[in-house]
């Protein structure tokens, strides 16, 4: 049996006048129940997954200057036990520490602040044991009662479980202990080098590579209007020596090694390769703009350079390689107000010591193999123009530099980091070296 389903005018007119609000109703909330299902705000997923690749890279990023921390804890375990006489190591009971954990790039976060806590508490029983020793040669008493005086004195260390805390308070936990470590192993060297009591902590070194060394020997060409400077700026002073450091107010860029020198560009240091006055590092990873402030930044902690962080403004930054630059390194950012970051590593055939020559647009600071070597705060630099004049010799002959340095390379892999803040439209960093 068929039904008429459709309604004659008459029959809709009298509808409508009888129930037309409700009808209006009906089909309003119909057609904004289509338009929100098919146009509702709908969680961003771009959004979400660069919030997602950040919070890994922080993590990353801090648990990788946990990593370093942590090493540089059991160093200073290593030195200080190894300066030690025979007769406190006897009375030491420090708790034994995996190597192998602290060498596994697979390590959890957790693990590291383990780690960190049982290194810093064996540390401390080396400071209590030297701490006794020096008591007892002050009065006579028992070693129990002389152990009890010292123990009385120490603050209780608070034991941090990794799982309950944030991945960027731990980093700075490790940081405090690092610290801690590190004033406990300079304090035990100079009270060797004082009283001569235990074992030289250099004497433990001498296997190794040989540190990070600066050295200082005269160049005339640098010493112009240093006297002046150097007193007029004590916050310096700890970086630099007359003859290391161009000119505080550089009113003169330096003068090259040779009239027409041999310029190469790259990273590879070797016997085999070209001949060369001066070798500008032309390859970087460099990651930026990140707002200039008092804060640090991920890289400052470590290099990830996978990671991808919020910069400026809060827009996503992430390392972007540099290769074959041309003189001098210029961000590939298109935005170049901010704080810039650099990385990269030069191959060395033999250990030996180069001269580093440093310029930068504004300030700049750079560390070779995790140590500072130069911190620039100076702002009106005669060649921050010069540098975008194509046709400048100083530019010509890669010499745009406020700074030199020597410094000691080790044989392999040596890493450079820089930091570069700029305040305007224009930047650059320029690292040569020479023999």
């Amino acid at each position: 049996m068929a039904v008429n389903l459709s309604m004659s005018s008459y029959n809709l007119k009298w509808l409508f006048n009888k129930h037309g609000y409700l009808l209006f109703s009906v089909v309003f909330h119909l057609v904004l129940f289509y338009i929100l299902s098919h146009l509702a705000v709908k969680p961003p997923v771009a959004k979400s997954l660069v919030d997602q690749r950040v919070k890994v890279s922080m993590n990353n990023t801090y648990k990788m200057k946990m990593h370093q921390s942590v090493k540089s804890i059991a160093q200073a375990q290593n030195e200080l036990v190894n300066s030690l006489d025979e007769s406190i190591k006897k009375n030491l009971q420090l708790e034994p520490v995996d190597a192998q954990a602290i060498n596994d790039p697979k390590v959890t976060i957790s693990k590291l602040m383990e780690l960190a806590n049982k290194i810093s508490e064996n540390i401390r029983k080396i400071e209590r044991e030297l701490r006794a020793q020096d008591l007892q040669r002050a009065v006579t008493m028992p070693r129990s009662d002389v152990m009890k005086r010292v123990m009385n004195m120490e603050i209780d260390l608070p034991q941090y479980r990794g799982n309950r805390i944030k991945g960027s308070t731990m980093m700075k936990l490790a940081e405090a202990m690092e610290k801690e470590a590190e004033d406990v192993l300079s304090h035990r060297k100079n009270d060797i080098k004082i009283r001569g009591y235990g074992n030289s902590t250099t004497d433990v070194k001498k296997a190794k590579a040989p540190p990070l060394a600066y050295y200082s020997e005269g160049d005339p060409n640098l010493i112009k209007g240093l006297d002046s400077s150097i007193a007029s700026n004590t916050a310096q002073q700890g970086l630099h020596s007359k003859n290391d450091f161009v000119d505080l107010w550089l009113d003169h860029i330096p003068r090259v090694n040779r009239e027409n020198p041999k310029k190469v560009a790259g990273r590879i240091i070797k016997s085999s390769g070209r001949p060369a006055d001066r070798l500008f590092i032309n390859s970087w990873y460099i990651i930026g703009p990140f707002a200039d402030s008092s804060t640090k930044h991920p890289p400052e902690y470590a290099v990830d350079l996978e990671g991808v962080y919020y910069g400026k403004e809060n827009h996503p930054v992430s390392w972007k390689y540099l290769s074959n630059s041309q003189y001098p390194l210029i961000p590939p950012q298109v935005d170049k107000a901010g704080v810039f970051f650099g990385y990269t590593e030069i191959i060395v055939e033999r250990e030996q010591d180069f001269w580093v020559w440093i310029g930068a647009d504004d300030f700049a600071s750079l560390e070779l193999n995790n140590q500072l070597i130069w911190d620039s705060t100076v702002f009106n630099k005669k060649f921050n123009a010069l540098a975008y004049d194509k046709n400048n010799p100083e530019r010509e002959n890669w010499n745009l530099t406020e700074f030199k340095r020597k410094v000691h390379f080790n044989a392999g892999r040596n890493t450079f980091k820089f930091k570069l803040t700029n305040s305007d439209t224009a930047a650059f960093f320029s690292l040569v070296l020479t023999k």
